[in-house]
């Protein structure tokens, strides 16, 4: 009987996996979001709604960033640099340089791909094979232990079902998020395909100047 308790307590440690053993997981296997290069393309689907919007963004280091923006109703390149940024309104021509205090683009949520970078998580349950649910206040992450990636995450908030679900390319490497909100039977689909990602560090230091 004591083997069997023993065994039965082997196996279990056997599957156990901590909430800092995936955060660790998951920053490894990524790009530094503060050293990245990236093209991203975010289309938006609605009931009598379709927006796409390119967005090319470079970031070298915690205080340098480039950005373009192009969408049918927008047309935008911000630079950070040194505590300032230059705003250019690409359709008209028209720039400003205000402070900067180190605050979060709104551009830069376009590239935020892991849910465990904010808000609290509990720790990882058993789901099946290599699979792990993790709760926590953005809903519940689908996570594969042995591909070390997210594959979806499911949530609900009043009315709204959300599910996200990952797609990866033959490297492990994210190729595309796609989101689906329900709302009183009506979907809305936001797709963020990854066309080019890469570290930063063969871009120019000249693109920040202005």
């Amino acid at each position: 009987m004591k083997k069997l308790f023993l065994l039965l307590f082997l196996a279990t440690q056997s599957f156990a996996l901590t909430l800092e053993q995936v955060k660790v997981a998951l920053k490894e296997n990524a790009i530094p979001q503060d050293s990245v290069e990236m093209n991203l393309r975010v289309t938006v689907k609605a009931p009598s709604v379709y927006q796409q919007t390119d967005v090319y963004m470079v970031k070298k280091g915690t205080g340098k960033s480039y950005t373009e923006i192009k969408s049918n109703f927008l047309k935008k390149r911000s630079i950070v640099n040194k505590g300032k940024m230059k705003i250019v309104d690409l359709k008209t021509s028209k720039t400003q340089i205000v402070d900067y205090n180190e605050e979060s683009l709104k551009s830069e949520s376009y590239a935020n791909f892991n849910p465990l970078d904010s808000g609290e998580w509990s720790e990882p349950k058993f789901y099946s094979e290599d699979v792990y649910t993790i709760q926590g206040s953005a809903g519940t992450i689908y996570y594969n232990k042995k591909k070390n990636r997210i594959e979806k995450v499911e949530a609900v908030k009043g009315r709204a079902n959300t599910l996200t679900v990952f797609s990866y390319d033959a490297n492990n490497k994210m190729k595309k998020m796609e989101v689906s909100v329900i709302v009183n039977g009506y979907e809305s689909v936001v797709t963020t395909e990854i066309l080019r990602m890469q570290k930063s560090d063969k871009a120019p230091d000249t693109l920040f100047d202005f």
